[in-house]
């Protein structure tokens, strides 16, 4: 009898394991659900094999990590030392070339549970979310490395927009509903319209609010985009975007301690990752570095400080 006891508590252990390890790809959406991660899993996977299988290895490193430094066993197991070890891993994936890739993005995936449980530690101070810090640092300093280290070898594919070549190009037309689902799929850094409407059903699921406020968040973004003349193949990819599905769900339901959703200041804080993310790269784009996701990070942090202050907002 204990001994089948004892088979019967590993088995759920490992269970319990493998769904946090999911929850890690829906905590990028900043939702805890297994299935929405496996839907998410699933697209990465249809847009490259090989990328969803080291982003699942990173993900359940993340969380093994997690257990190993003594992060909260709560938040290990609702995924949060999981979603910025599958960015992390993604970005040297696809960013550079050779083998020292695969190595390096499960690294990356160990460093971005270490760092997280290190700001979540500080920022638990002020009442801060850490939000996806860790992988916007570490994939900062793996580049600045990648640019001065030639056995890296950087893709040399990866192309930073720059927003001094702003203006509506006359190759192509610019696509509402292209750009929208790609740019949610841009969240995991990924030009797939399979990954995008697999992500926004894995929204749904959870609830229709949070796939509902993505589209416009999507929506919002990209028309503010198209007005301050992003060029065409920006805005068909998304990459003015993802910022704002991922604010939009940050601030007016994740962080919205009202008890209706705060559609009215989700739409105004979607709509800024877009001039904030033109003035961060402006800044960044001198040193080769993207904006990744700390447009998001922004303001999902300027509203949440601002409702200290103003809770009608």
């Amino acid at each position: 009898m204990p001994l089948i006891e004892a088979q019967q508590s590993r088995i759920n252990g490992f269970k319990q394991f493998i769904f946090a390890s999911l929850k890690g790809f829906s905590q990028v959406l900043l939702i805890g659900n297994a299935l929405s991660g496996l839907l998410i899993l699933i697209g990465i996977t249809l847009f490259s094999p090989i990328l969803g299988l080291y982003t699942f290895l990173a993900a359940m490193i993340g969380t093994i990590t997690g257990k190993l430094i003594h992060a909260n066993s709560f938040l290990v197991q609702e995924g949060i030392y999981g979603f910025n070890s599958v960015l992390c891993a993604i970005t040297p994936i696809l960013f550079l070339n050779g083998n020292k890739r695969w190595v390096l993005a499960l690294v990356a995936a160990v460093l971005a549970a270490i760092s997280m449980r290190l700001l979540t530690k500080l920022f638990d101070q002020w009442n801060i979310p850490v939000l996806t810090a860790p992988f916007v640092i570490i994939t900062w300093i793996g580049l600045l490395v990648a640019y001065r280290v030639d056995a890296l070898y950087m893709d040399p594919d990866f192309v930073i927009s720059s927003p001094a070549m702003w203006n509506i190009s006359t190759k192509g037309t610019p696509s509402l509903w292209k750009g929208m689902i790609k740019g949610i799929g841009e969240v995991f850094v990924i030009d797939s319209l399979w990954t995008g409407s697999l992500i926004l059903i894995g929204l749904f699921f959870v609830g229709w609010h949070f796939g509902l406020f993505a589209i416009i968040g999507a929506f919002v973004s990209w028309l503010t985009a198209f007005f301050i003349g992003v060029d065409t193949q920006s805005l068909n990819l998304g990459l003015y975007n993802y910022n704002a599905v991922l604010t939009v769900i940050a601030v007016g339901l994740v962080f919205n301690k009202k008890e209706q959703p705060t559609l009215v200041t989700a739409i105004i804080a979607a709509t800024l990752t877009v001039p904030v993310t033109a003035g961060l790269e402006i800044i960044l784009n001198p040193i080769g570095l993207p904006a990744l996701t700390l447009p998001f990070i922004v303001c999902t942090w300027l509203f949440t400080g601002l409702r200290k202050f103003f809770p009608m907002i």
